[in-house]
């Protein structure tokens, strides 16, 4: 089974968006202190989420790296980069 996450990094926030098979979709918002950035890390145990990808926003993907870690596919992605792939491709 294949469950998804994507993550939408903030100074102050991340948003979540967890993706399953059937194409079900749970949506939240976490804080980016380290209790908080534990209990996301908690929710995608939950969820069973295999693969998680997120934007590189300046520094505050560190510490969200840092806590999930031990996540079977973590990805991190250059929004800028994509965007300029994306034009490419028109």
């Amino acid at each position: 089974m294949r469950i998804v996450c994507g993550l939408d990094v903030h100074k102050d926030s991340v948003f979540v968006c967890i993706l399953n098979e059937k194409g079900e979709k749970f949506e939240a918002k976490y804080g980016v202190l380290t209790p908080e950035l534990e209990e996301l890390h908690q929710l995608l145990l939950t969820h069973e989420v295999k693969e998680v990808t997120m934007e590189s926003t300046s520094i505050y993907w560190y510490p969200i790296w840092r806590i999930l870690s031990d996540i079977e596919c973590l990805k991190l992605v250059n929004p800028l980069l994509h965007q300029a792939a994306s034009r490419q491709k028109k």
